[in-house]
């Protein structure tokens, strides 16, 4: 096959496969009938999501046969390889995963038959595919804002997990209604449960798991600290001992936090169907420790004492904790000289870590690329190097600076870091959707091969975002693309309102 044709059809895979090639011969005809054949170690699933995947992305229902192969795609459960020929399609994994995986690179592979006005079927370029990814955790973190509609966090769930990201970090801002504690979210701003627990098992069902997200020490106001506002206290003034005194952390030494706290994170559990993972937030914690009574205790134990009762609860249902990396290193270090970091010298924690178990997962967030000239070497990324140092599992966080998301996938592919989690914040739209969905796929999938944003990859995006919209049956212009409107569309799809 030439070179050109070849190009054409690896643009269209975002991410690209480790490797996959391209061969001659006569298309493989996607309609009923044709031969689909999945060799799996499990076949839980396997065929009912086969058969469901074909007629809502091709409109056809194959000849269908699952068989069982104990050494199938061993190793990783993300794993699988495809087979394209004229006469049929074979898909070895082992198990759901992997096939959902194949799946998502085969449609995104397919092509309509040309010369008719309406689309008749599809086809297949013969090729062989071998694909795992370089990381076990790929995710992305999605914020949910007053302002946010459900339906375009579902928008970027899907779009997620079609690019094999298989984790999505929710952060509710102030508008979880709780049943325990009503009072800790915006009394006019709450979310439809209905709607999120929707979205929880939608992940289910794309192979993306949905993580809670609850700030368990700063950013306690569950609001943006550039607007003042307060999801507690804005209305529950009487609230305030929960807090130090300026509302920004929890008071650590008051009793009823942790009590509340706990009802809070353990509803959040439940109702997120008992995730493996749990944030507890943890970054810029500025003011920690300010009230009369902190300050009459050691700071360094009192945050111990709090992130560990937290470890501890959650791993007695076998969940393990995440948190930001920031607060457990001091600024002014000469180690992280042009890295982010947030321990204040007074704060003396830079040595808590030594104390914290090994099985807190550390989410290093660096979200710029310092590199000066372009002949300079890559970035160290020290931080990341750092806690791996120390044994614990290691996410790097980038946002939305291109090389530092290229370059800390890599660091995480070539130094085996537990993965990678690739926040949006408020800032999910416009260009910014276009980074994120396509460099932080790449990077998160397979660093190795990683062409950014190029004219290609963004329409390849916009190809994708359509066909999703396909599935759920878009028909409003708002929620076409990846932008509410096309004139002056501002980082949030609903800014113009």
């Amino acid at each position: 096959m030439e070179e050109r044709e070849i190009k054409i059809l690896t643009d269209r895979l975002i991410p690209v496969p480790k490797e996959i090639t391209f061969n001659d011969g006569e298309e493989y005809i996607i309609k009923d009938d044709c031969i689909i054949e999945a060799c799996v170690a499990d076949v839980y699933g396997v065929e009912e999501k086969i058969k469901e995947w074909s007629s809502l992305f091709w409109q056809a229902s194959p000849q269908l046969s699952v068989s069982v192969c104990a050494t199938a795609g061993k190793g990783n459960p993300d794993a699988y390889t495809v087979e394209v020929t004229q006469e049929r399609i074979s898909i070895s994994a082992s198990g759901l995963n992997g096939v959902m995986n194949a799946m998502k690179t085969l449609r995104q592979l397919a092509e309509v038959q040309r010369g008719t006005e309406r689309v008749t079927e599809y086809f297949l370029v013969p090729c062989s595919i071998k694909d795992e990814p370089a990381l076990a955790f790929r995710g992305i973190h999605l914020c949910i804002f007053p302002e946010t509609p459900l339906w375009d966090i579902e928008r970027q769930i899907r779009i997620a997990a079609y690019h094999k990201f298989n984790y999505a970090v929710i952060e509710c801002w102030g508008i979880f209604p709780f049943d325990s504690h009503p009072e800790m979210c915006w009394a006019d701003k709450k979310l439809d449960k209905g709607e999120l627990k929707a979205l929880i098992r939608l992940g289910q069902e794309l192979g993306i798991t949905l993580i809670p997200q609850f700030n368990l020490l700063g950013h306690a106001a569950a609001g943006r600290i550039i607007t003042g506002k307060h999801a507690i206290l804005s209305y529950s003034p009487e609230l305030q001992p929960l807090f130090e005194p300026e509302g920004w952390t929890w008071c650590l030494t008051n009793p009823e936090t942790r009590r509340i706290l706990t009802d809070l994170v353990m509803e959040l559990y439940e109702f997120f169907d008992y995730p493996p993972f749990f944030h507890i937030g943890c970054d810029e914690a500025d003011n920690i420790g300010t009230c009369r009574e902190c300050r009459k205790r050691e700071l360094k134990t009192l945050v111990k004492e709090h992130i560990c009762y937290f470890r501890d609860l959650f791993a007695k249902v076998g969940t393990k904790v995440i948190m930001w990396h920031d607060m457990l290193l001091q600024q002014g270090d000469e180690r992280w000289k042009g890295y982010i970091v947030c321990g204040l010298p007074e704060h003396q924690l830079s040595e808590l870590y030594k104390e914290l178990p090994k099985d807190i997962i550390i989410a290093d967030w660096q979200y710029g690329y310092p590199k000066e000239n372009p002949e300079d070497p890559e970035p160290e990324w020290p931080t990341a190097k750092f806690f791996k140092g120390e044994e614990f599992s290691v996410i790097v966080c980038p946002w939305l600076n291109q090389n530092g998301i290229t370059s800390l996938g890599k660091l995480a592919g070539e130094e085996k870091l537990f993965g990678m989690l690739e926040t949006t914040w408020h800032i999910s739209h416009d260009r910014n959707f276009i980074t994120i969905f396509c460099t932080a796929a790449y990077a998160a999938w397979n660093p190795a091969v990683n062409p950014g944003v190029t004219m290609a990859s963004r329409l390849s995006l916009a190809h994708h975002v359509r066909q999703l919209g396909w599935d759920t049956g878009v028909d409003e212009y708002c929620k076409t693309g990846w932008n509410q409107y096309q004139v002056d569309p501002g980082h949030h799809p609903h800014s113009l309102l």
